[in-house]
């Protein structure tokens, strides 16, 4: 039965990660406005403003990344001895699967930030 607490639980938290994924959404498409303003007007504020935007949409994900990540290494610790080779399988799977978006979305948080030197994104 802990178990089963534990999983609806989990269930809980990814439920408000979809929230958060819904108003991610939303400021993409501000993002996607902004970048348009800029690529047919050429405002740097409008650059600046979308470039914010991204960075922070990828950091915010990032975070997501790392309760993935932790959560399937979680997992991978208490799995049991006497699982079968699939499970065993999915598991390591996820754990890798989690760890590469993990590592995706840090060199996505970079390219992001270094792109464009000529705006004033004053993140390095």
């Amino acid at each position: 039965m802990d178990k089963v607490l534990k999983t609806l639980q989990e269930i809980k938290v990814e439920d408000w990660i979809w929230i958060i994924y819904l108003f991610l959404s939303i400021f993409a498409l501000i993002a996607n406005f902004f970048e348009r303003d800029y690529l047919l007007n050429g405002s740097k504020t409008s650059k600046k403003a979308f470039k914010t935007i991204n960075i922070a949409i990828f950091v915010i994900v990032f975070f997501i990344y790392v309760y993935f990540v932790l959560l399937t290494y979680s997992r991978f610790k208490e799995r049991e001895q006497h699982t079968t080779i699939k499970s065993m399988i999915v598991t390591n799977a996820n754990f890798i699967a989690a760890s590469l978006f993990l590592i995706g979305g840090i060199l996505h948080i970079f390219t992001e930030i270094i792109s464009d030197n000529d705006t004033d994104v004053d993140l390095l």
